[in-house]
């Protein structure tokens, strides 16, 4: 469920050129309905509604809500809220359907009334041609989205975490620059692990195991090759 919420100094709507509904100082809420929207949704974006503190308290602070300024509330049902589009054509299968929508969307208004002041919340005609007017005070625009009362930081730090150690385990599987005189041990180990290896093969050649090798023939011992002469 999402709501784009605007602080007015008026607001009105009118279907057919006729004001059907009109509120002085308070909330123009726009209020869009998804097709998997719960009640928990619309408890959501009520408490968001009406607590947003978004007047200030004469010190500069946004400390006040709607309900604390005694302001009134003008909601208005709009489906194209969940438009998604496809190049420039919007589609709107993510909204709610008309039955289900108007009894949804009649039951939030119940509820923000029952939550608030009755005759402070008024509203539109649901599923109707609205002409709606109002003067942003500010202006001043919120956007709520229901599906952001489930916390995401955990997801994202989690995320963000395993990227983290996906990219430590890179950088340290990834050998850093030796430096010279670490080559130079290597090099000497291997020097020296060639002549074990050539002293063991000619020791199995004195023995008899292995034919002489012949000369300035290479030999594989063990996975090396190794030049030896007569």
């Amino acid at each position: 469920m999402r709501a784009v919420v605007q602080r007015c100094l008026n607001a009105s709507v009118a279907v057919d050129g006729q004001t059907i509904s009109q509120i002085g100082k308070g909330l123009m809420v726009l209020v869009g309905i998804e097709r998997n929207d719960t009640p928990d949704d619309a408890a959501w974006i009520i408490k968001k509604v009406l607590g947003a503190k978004l007047w200030d308290d004469n010190t500069g602070a946004w400390k006040r809500s709607v309900v604390e300024i005694d302001g009134e509330v003008l909601c208005v049902s709009q489906f194209t809220l969940y438009a998604n589009f496809k190049g420039l054509k919007p589609d709107f299968h993510e909204s709610m359907s008309t039955l289900p929508g108007k009894a949804f969307y009649s039951t939030f208004l119940e509820q923000i009334r029952n939550a608030y002041v009755a005759d402070r919340i008024k509203d539109g005609q649901f599923g109707a041609m609205m002409a709606v007017s109002l003067t942003n005070d500010g202006p001043v625009t919120m956007l709520f989205d229901s599906k952001d009362r489930n916390p995401r930081k955990s997801g994202a730090s989690s995320a963000a975490g395993s990227a983290s150690t996906s990219v430590a385990g890179s950088r340290a599987s990834t050998p850093a620059p030796l430096s010279k005189e670490e080559q130079a041990v290597i090099a000497k180990r291997k020097v020296a692990e060639r002549a074990e290896k050539k002293a063991a093969y000619l020791a199995r050649v004195a023995a008899g195991e292995l034919p002489p090798p012949k000369h300035k023939t290479a030999a594989r011992v063990e996975g090396q090759e190794l030049e030896s002469a007569e």
